[in-house]
Formats: structure tokens, C-alpha cells, sequence
């Protein structure tokens, strides 16, 4: 326990000179700025001493209370941390003092206090009681008398405390940065935002003009079987020193422009971010009304990044930023894609999901069934064989050959390149004569426009068929269930005519012109019936 000492007001230095204190009014402040100095202070200290305090209480929660009184021209700011001793008082209040634990913390440059109560108001006043102490110092710095009378001291009063009381008060008038109803309320809505871990801890309430803040966190979206929300663990190097960083990725479903971007933390508190103010580089969000700026959010912690003094943004414009950048799109790159995804988009690529895909295969496997037992014979007694070539002929298909070859080298690259969606596969078996029955694995994907079907045989023979439902020709009506259905009957369809004719063709490996279109004829009439 503290020792009482004896009860007389001294003078103390603010050093340099008080005067200077007017132009702290001037500042490039925003009120929840401001206010968020004195929250920094409070909850500072109730994480240096959380033990103290939570032993004293086993349901002790940190209050900091915001009022702002219009009528009278005040603003109090209260709270029941550990509060501060003779020393750490004195150091409050004086200009150029900082306290002894205050690297590392969030009121690290000392001057917090003085320069948002000057920049709220011409009087401010500060009263605290430490944890244990007897004694409460309290002392009012008046600024337009300090400056007009040259004075550096102020009256620090000291008053007997109860052992129970702890904590801080801070108390402005005659303001002359008064709050207004919306600006109240986005008071509230950047500090829940600014101290959302601290809230979602249940350890701290803060309560700005009579009403509790709070922070919900924001819905992920859930797509391809899997919740779009990473952990984030990287560092990249800069002018020689290491930068960590951590926190997540994630997508918002429902999507918002004033939520989406980034929140960047430094020891727990955000620095840039909340609602309309979160942080959306172009180099990853693009123009302002993109996909990626709708839906795009994180929270990311830099604790490694420098702060300017007034805490609401870095100092990184020597090219820090932009290596920061460089690292974060490369780590997040995968949501990027996702996220560039408009909703209707996704809803397409749910139509062609897991389970309507089965609903498919149950229809087409019953169309494949009345296929294969069917007679293979043709209706028109045409023989599906090939005709000679004529030696031209001939001579014309070895000169196409190179031009063949590289049209197949830009399918396969064109393939092996697009990352898109791509369906489970669906297995049909198919009897192509008396003799010889092909597998044949069908999938759906939503790839680029240069081909509607591609189809490569495995070494086991079966054919592995992929569908483009992208493909502008399909596009329209491959959203619909009926047509899916229909779609994958016709692939089936012309793929197993294409079989057919290979197995009918001449033993030079000719295919009569008309073979495949007779044997797709056979097939769709097949695959048609009930």
C-alpha cells in the first residue's frame, strides 16, 4: 500500500513553454482520434497491470466512459484503470516527459493526453488515483491564460482518495471541436472498430454518450465446400530489417463496400481501418467499385510498421509500403480470384455443384442405359467405313499436319492455363458394339472460350470428356437444369460417335465423311427415348 503523504498543493513545470499548447488545436485530428489518446491511456494501462486489477475483482472489467455535454461545452472522459502515482502524473502533464514503460505500449510518444485535450478545448483538467493509493492528483491546465500570461507552472492539487478508488478522469471545456449527432455516431462506430479485440475480449466496455459500443464481426462467405477465411504468417525484408506480419484474409457474404478492405492493427488497436475507412490499396482492390472492393476483407497486424504521432496511419512512403504490398498479393493471391467472383457468378458455379451434378448423372445413366440396350445396327443400312484417299488427298492432310499439331499444343495450353471451376466427375459406362464397351468420365468447367469440348483417353482406354459451360454458345442456357441434362446427353453423344467411327473405319484409319454424323443420329435417337 501507497504512503499518504501530506496533503499540499505544489507547483509544477509543464516545460517547455505551456504556450505552446495552443497550437495543438490546430492538429489534423478527427474526433474519434482524438478520443481514441485517452482510450489508448486507459486501456494501456489496464494491460500493464490486468493481474492487480482482476485480483482485486474476479469480474473486474475495465470501463471507459465518453460524455459529452453540448449544452455546457464539456467532454469527460473517465475510466477505472490502475490510474497513475505521483510520478506518472507529473509526466502526464508535462510536454516533453515520457514514461519509463512505454516502449512497446500504445501511448509510446507520451503526448496523447495533451494533444487531443488541447485539441478538443481551451481548459482541460486531469484527476487520478492509483490502484492502492491514498491520494488523488488532480491539475487543470487553462490555455489561454497560460498563454497570455507567459506561465510554465500549474497547481497540481493532491486530496486524501478511498483505498477503493482507482482510476482517471479527464475532464475539457469551453471545447471548441464539439460533436454533433453523426458525429457521435461515428465516434462510436471507429472506436468499436479501433478497440474490436479488446471489446470481443469481454474485458473492456466503452461507452460513448450514454450507450455501450460494440463490433460485429463480418459473415464469410462459404463457397466450393469451404469457408473463404485464412490465417495470415509472412515476412518480407526492407532497407535491411525484417517486417512480420500476421492476422487473416477472408471474403464477406453479404458483401458491403463501407466493410470490405483492410483493418492494419499495431498492438491490438487499429491504426487505419473501420467502416469506410478500411484500407484498399489499388494494387490489390483495383478501382473503387470492383468485385475485389466489395467483398475483400482482413485484419492484419504490423506491429513492426513505424506510426506517425497522431496514430491514424505508417510512415512508409520510402518504398516500405510498397514492398509490404508486393508481399501481401502474393500471399493472398487465391482469394483475389474468388473474390473477383460476382455472386451470380458463384450462384452458376453452385448450379454445377456436387450434388446437382449427381441429380445429373442419375438422369443421363438412365438415358445411357436404354443406349446400351439398344440395337447398334444402323436403321439405313449404311456402312459406317471409310473411302480411299486419293493420293492429293493425302498429300494435302501431311501438309495440315503442322498446322493440326499446333492447334492442339494451344488447346492443351489453353487447359493446363485456366484455373477455373471444374465439377466432380460423373463415370458412364457405354457400349460402343458387341465387343467393345468405353468408360467415359464427364465434368463440367468454367474455362475460356476457345473449346466446348475436350476429350483425352486414359491408359486404361476409358475417355475422360471435360464440358465448357463458359462457352458463349452454351453460356445462356447452361444455367438451367433441363439443359445441363440435355447438354451432357449430346456430348455422350457425339463422343461415342466419334468412337464408333474409329472402331468402323478402314484399316488405313479413314473415316467416311458421313459415319460420325449417321452414328450420332443413331445414338441421340437412343438417348432420347423414355
Amino acid at each position: 500500500m501507497m504512503e499518504n503523504e501530506s496533503a499540499q498543493n505544489f507547483k509544477h513545470n509543464m516545460q517547455p513553454p505551456a504556450g505552446i499548447m495552443n497550437v495543438f488545436s490546430r492538429l489534423n485530428y478527427k474526433p474519434h482520434y482524438a478520443i481514441a489518446e485517452f482510450v489508448d491511456n486507459s486501456t494501456q494501462s489496464y494491460l500493464l497491470h490486468r493481474d492487480e486489477l482482476r485480483a482485486s475483482a474476479p469480474n473486474f472489467k475495465l470501463a471507459i466512459v465518453v460524455t459529452q455535454d453540448p449544452r455546457e461545452g464539456t467532454l469527460t472522459v473517465e475510466d477505472n484503470a490502475f490510474g497513475m502515482e505521483r510520478d506518472r502524473f507529473l509526466n502526464a502533464i508535462t510536454l516533453d516527459a515520457k514514461n519509463g514503460d512505454q516502449h512497446n505500449s500504445r501511448n509510446e510518444f507520451g503526448m496523447g493526453l495533451k494533444t487531443a485535450a488541447s485539441w478538443f478545448g481551451n481548459v482541460w483538467s486531469v484527476s487520478s488515483t492509483a490502484y492502492g493509493s491514498p491520494n488523488r492528483y488532480t491539475a487543470v491546465v487553462d490555455i489561454p491564460h497560460l498563454q497570455e500570461s507567459g506561465e510554465n507552472d500549474v497547481e497540481v492539487v493532491v486530496e486524501p482518495a478511498p483505498l477503493e478508488e482507482h482510476g482517471t478522469v479527464i475532464h475539457i471545456s469551453q471545447i471548441t471541436k464539439s460533436m454533433g449527432p453523426r458525429s457521435v455516431g461515428k465516434t462510436r462506430t471507429m472506436l468499436a472498430s479501433m478497440y474490436r479485440r479488446d471489446l470481443a475480449s469481454g474485458e473492456v466496455r466503452i461507452n460513448v454518450n450514454d450507450q455501450d459500443i460494440s463490433f460485429d464481426r463480418y459473415p464469410v462467405l462459404r463457397f466450393r465446400e469451404r469457408e473463404w477465411k485464412k490465417d495470415l504468417d509472412f515476412h518480407f525484408t526492407f532497407s535491411g530489417k525484417k517486417f512480420n506480419v500476421t492476422g487473416f484474409v477472408g471474403i464477406m457474404d453479404p458483401a458491403g463496400f463501407p466493410k470490405s478492405g483492410f483493418a492494419l492493427f499495431r498492438r491490438n488497436r487499429v491504426i487505419i481501418g473501420g467502416e469506410d475507412h478500411n484500407y484498399k490499396p489499388h494494387e490489390i482492390f483495383g478501382a473503387s467499385n470492383t468485385q475485389i472492393a466489395l467483398k475483400l476483407f482482413g485484419e492484419l497486424n504490423v506491429d513492426d510498421f513505424p506510426v506517425n504521432q497522431a496514430k491514424d496511419g505508417f510512415i512508409w512512403d520510402d518504398g516500405l509500403e510498397d514492398e509490404f504490398l508486393s508481399a501481401l498479393k502474393v500471399e493472398i493471391n487465391d482469394f483475389i480470384e474468388i473474390a473477383k467472383l460476382s455472386k451470380k457468378e458463384r450462384m452458376r458455379e453452385d448450379q454445377l455443384s456436387a450434388e446437382h451434378s449427381e441429380e445429373v448423372e442419375g438422369a443421363v445413366a438412365q438415358a445411357i442405359a436404354n443406349l446400351n440396350s439398344a440395337d447398334l445396327t444402323s436403321d439405313d443400312g449404311e456402312t459406317d467405313t471409310a473411302t480411299a484417299i486419293r493420293g492429293d488427298d493425302a498429300d494435302m492432310l501431311a501438309n495440315c499436319g503442322d498446322n493440326i499439331l499446333q492447334f492442339s499444343a494451344e488447346m492443351q495450353e489453353d487447359n493446363a492455363s485456366h484455373g477455373g471451376f471444374r465439377s466432380a466427375e460423373r463415370s458412364y459406362s457405354v457400349r460402343l458394339n458387341e465387343l467393345t464397351t468405353r468408360k467415359i468420365n464427364v465434368a463440367w468447367e468454367i474455362g475460356s472460350n476457345i473449346r466446348w469440348i475436350q476429350v483425352t483417353e486414359s491408359d486404361d482406354e476409358s475417355l475422360d470428356v471435360t464440358i465448357n459451360v463458359n462457352h458463349p454458345f452454351f453460356k445462356p442456357y447452361s444455367n438451367e437444369d433441363e439443359f445441363q441434362i440435355v447438354l451432357e446427353k449430346f456430348v455422350i453423344a457425339f463422343v461415342v460417335a466419334e468412337e464408333t467411327a474409329k472402331l468402323n473405319s478402314s484399316s488405313d484409319g479413314y473415316i467416311l465423311a458421313s459415319a460420325i454424323r449417321n452414328n450420332m443420329n443413331r445414338v441421340l435417337d437412343k438417348l432420347s427415348e423414355e
